[in-house]
Order: structure tokens, then sequence, then C-alpha cells
């Protein structure tokens, strides 16, 4: 306890800023000052609520029927859709990988979306996400995908916010050809126009393959940040604030101390 009382009358300002009431964080007593020990705890769980990353969701494939499939986890609003297209689409699908998410929940292998046929018809395979993003930004998208020897070397990824319009370039994605399933992800943390917003398309656009190739996609998932409300920004930055003027309190506090 430090009877100093101006050695937190900058705490005080911060503080209001972040509670509206000093007594929430702040008790006084005879010019002392005592900082609740919950403080530090409260202000590190609501920074990390809304910065880390989670799961929001997931389509294992295992519904697929008719080029289209149903997520298997979501968090998000609305219905997403993954619709697949293309002349060399396998409408029902073909034998996929074992997938555990981010919540420990094992997926079987069940099935992958497929492109069979040579996979050879120029610009016309791909496959489409159709989601709601309000409340999320920072998105990143993995998934499971196998190309064979003579399957599609790649993928452009396009996006599109809203119904109408054309698609734009984000990304190219490189496949490893060995008939193995492989992770791959890509980060759009970057990309804000597709944060907090509700009719966001991404599409995948694959590159032809050749001969008898053959290509498959299982276990899309979306992770994302939670948008933060305004309240935890001045929870936040009234930490830090607080924590600034403790700083230049505590060292002129001290300065004066080693002056007398």
């Amino acid at each position: 306890m430090i009877k100093f009382s101006r050695f937190f009358q900058d705490a005080r300002v911060a503080v209001k800023v972040v509670s509206g009431s000093t007594s929430d964080w702040l008790v006084t007593k005879g010019g002392s000052v005592k900082i609740k020990k919950q403080m530090p705890f409260i202000v590190l769980v609501s920074w990390l609520s809304f910065s880390a990353h989670s799961q929001v969701l997931l389509f294992n494939m295992n519904d697929l029927a008719g080029g289209a499939t149903s997520p298997s986890e979501v968090m998000v609003s609305g219905t997403p859709m993954l619709t697949l297209g293309g002349t060399d689409l396998v409408a029902s699908g073909q034998a996929g990988v074992s997938f555990t998410d981010a919540s420990g929940t094992v997926h079987s292998a069940g099935l992958a979306a497929a492109w069979g046929s040579g996979i050879d018809a120029p610009g016309g395979n791909s496959f489409q996400l159709h989601v709601d993003t309000t409340g999320y930004e920072n998105f990143v998208v993995r998934y499971d995908y196998r190309s064979t020897s003579s399957g599609s070397p790649s993928a452009q990824l396009s996006y599109r916010v809203g119904d109408s319009g054309v698609f734009t370039a984000y990304s190219s994605q490189s496949f490893t050809r060995d008939g193995i399933y492989h992770s791959t992800s890509v980060d759009m943390a970057s990309l804000s126009s597709i944060d907090n917003t509700p009719n966001v398309y991404l599409l995948w656009d694959l590159a032809p393959g050749t001969g008898s190739g053959t290509f498959r996609v299982d276990n899309m998932q979306m992770s994302a940040a939670a948008v933060p409300e305004p309240r935890e920004y001045m929870l936040v930055s009234g930490a830090f604030l607080m924590a600034i003027a403790l700083r230049r309190r505590f060292r002129g506090w001290v300065k004066a101390r080693a002056a007398s």
C-alpha cells in the first residue's frame, strides 16, 4: 500500500473509462489505493476471448449428395453451403479421410468431394463456399485434398461479397500430386472485405489435369476470431492506459523518494 495520493490520479481516469465507476476496480481510503486482484485476470480473459481463433464452420462431406453438402459443425449465422461443380464432378463423391476437428471431435473418413475423368475440363471444375461472416473476422480456411499424378496441380481462390458481380482473385494454391491425402490452408486475415458481412462467396477454380487424373477435397474447416464489442475495446484500451499511467507515476514516485 503506497500512501501517495497523486500516484494513482491518472489510473482513476483510465479505469473510469473502462467501468464507469472507480469503485468497480479500485478501493480508496485515506489517500491510499489498492487495485483489486481480479482486474488483471478479467483483462486477460477479455483480451483472449476476442483475439483467439476458433472453429466456426466445418464440412466433413459425409452427407454429400448431388454435388452439394451441408456443414457438420457450424457457429456462423444462416445456412452455409458448399457447392461443387464441373463436367468431371463425381456427384456421389469418393472415399474421404478421417479428421479430428478443433473441439476434439473425430469425423470418420466417409466421403470426399471428387472430380474424375481426367479432371481435364479447363475452367469447368470448382468448389464454392457461401457463408455469412457476421460477427467474425480474420478467416483461415483449411482442407484435405488428394490429387493423383495427373490430377489437378493447383487451384485459384477468388472471392465475392454479395450475390452478384465478378469474383476477385485472392491467391493460388499448389497441390502435391501423389495420390495421398494432404492438408492445405489459406490465411485471409488481410482480406478485411469479407469480415463481419452477411454474404460472402469463396470460389476455388481447379486447374485441369491430364489423362485419367482425379482430385478430391475433404474436411473443409473455417476458423476465425470474434469481432470484439465496443465495451471490450474500452476494457483493453483502458487497461493499457492505466498501465502506462501507473508506470509513469511509479517512476516519478521512485525518483521523489530517492531525492528525499
